[in-house]
């Protein structure tokens, strides 16, 4: 995988993970204090996100960072369950 094809697998990992939770990007970025065209871009992507931001953002929507590396991004996609942790 490039490290386009990472962030942007990363990008819709991220949006999933908002979706279920039933966070609009304005919600998630108010409790960020990050503009929505900023996560936008990062849910699509084209911006690259440090790690430490990437923890902050999964403690916002209460995933643990343990998840992304334990959840298949497609069983997500597919089937919107609930994320097990």
């Amino acid at each position: 995988m490039s490290e386009e094809e990472f962030y942007k697998w990363l990008g819709e990992y991220l949006r999933d993970l908002r979706k279920l939770k039933k966070k609009t990007q304005e919600e998630i970025c108010k409790s960020y204090h990050l503009a929505r065209s900023s996560l936008a871009n990062i849910e699509r992507g084209r911006h690259v996100i440090s790690a430490y931001n990437l923890y902050l953002l999964l403690k916002i929507l209460d995933v643990p960072l343990e998840s992304l590396l334990r959840n298949n991004h497609q069983e997500i996609s597919n089937s919107r369950k609930e994320i097990f942790y």
